[in-house]
């Protein structure tokens, strides 16, 4: 005698044999939608997201957490980030050459803008030139790698200390003798302050002769990984070719360049951890 069918099972995918690469690319999407949204996610909210059956998410969560690269909270059930992945991405910061990195960058932006960039770093009250690309226009301005200039007279040095407030500017230069290199160079810490409001402002600094006769120069700022200013990016030329509106399309060239340096070298990823 046949025995009555019951219900049917519940549906459960199909268990097959996944490929190295399908199985390596869903892990892949499975770490990479925990780049936005809530720091704990649920395997049946990822798993809708990225259109993954509940069983083969549930599969991946567990192997990425068995190999710490997510981290179950056995309260909620829900995962976050593992500290494997805390420890690659501190290698990889560790790892980082802003020297390397920004030479295609200011090589490029010396070929669209055809003037002279500079990357500049902060030496106490200098800011020292540590890498040059020459422009493609016939008048260049010559730099020398290793020039310092005064922070106080210099785009690039401006562009060092945008992270610096007004009191902790004055506080910087209280003992500073303004020593004039042109008619226009600062004269006092008052006026200094007040340009590097204007700077703050804008997002760039600028120097209109300041440092050298006919010469003007912009420069943005780079950023490390927690935000802190650790570089600038500076575009000079000739003033009889750097008017107004030209000085405008150099800041936003610069300020794009400095930008792109600033992702590459992790700024962002400081505020990924608490810091």
């Amino acid at each position: 005698m046949s025995q009555a069918a019951g219900p049917p099972p519940a549906a459960e995918e199909p268990v097959t044999r996944e490929s190295g690469t399908q199985a390596l690319d869903r892990a892949l999407s499975v770490l990479l939608a925990f780049r936005s949204g809530s720091v704990e996610r649920k395997v049946s909210d990822v798993s809708r997201e990225l259109g993954l059956h509940k069983s083969t998410a549930s599969r991946l969560f567990r192997a990425l957490a068995d190999t710490g690269f997510l981290q179950r909270n056995d309260e909620t059930g829900a995962y976050r980030l593992g500290v494997t992945v805390f420890e690659l991405g501190a290698r990889f910061l560790s790892g980082l050459d802003m020297h390397a990195l920004a030479r295609p960058l200011l090589h490029q932006l010396a070929q669209d803008q055809g003037e002279s960039v500079n990357l500049s770093i902060r030496d106490e009250l200098d800011a020292l030139s540590i890498y040059i690309e020459h422009g493609t226009h016939n008048v260049q301005l010559v730099s020398r790698l290793g020039r310092r200039i005064p922070l106080w007279c210099s785009a690039a040095g401006k562009a060092l200390l945008l992270d610096h407030d007004d009191e902790q500017i004055r506080a910087l230069f209280a003992d500073t003798e303004f020593t004039p290199l042109t008619r226009n160079t600062v004269a006092d810490l008052d006026t200094f302050a007040e340009r590097m409001h204007q700077a703050r402002e804008q997002g760039w600094a600028l120097n209109d002769e300041e440092s050298e006769e006919g010469l003007r120069v912009v420069a943005a700022p780079v950023r490390d990984q927690f935000g802190h200013v650790t570089a600038a990016i500076s575009v000079s030329g000739p003033i009889f070719r750097l008017d107004e509106a030209r000085v405008a399309e150099l800041a936003a060239a610069a300020v794009r360049t400095a930008d792109e340096l600033s992702r590459q070298m992790g700024h962002g990823v400081g505020a990924i951890w608490g810091h």
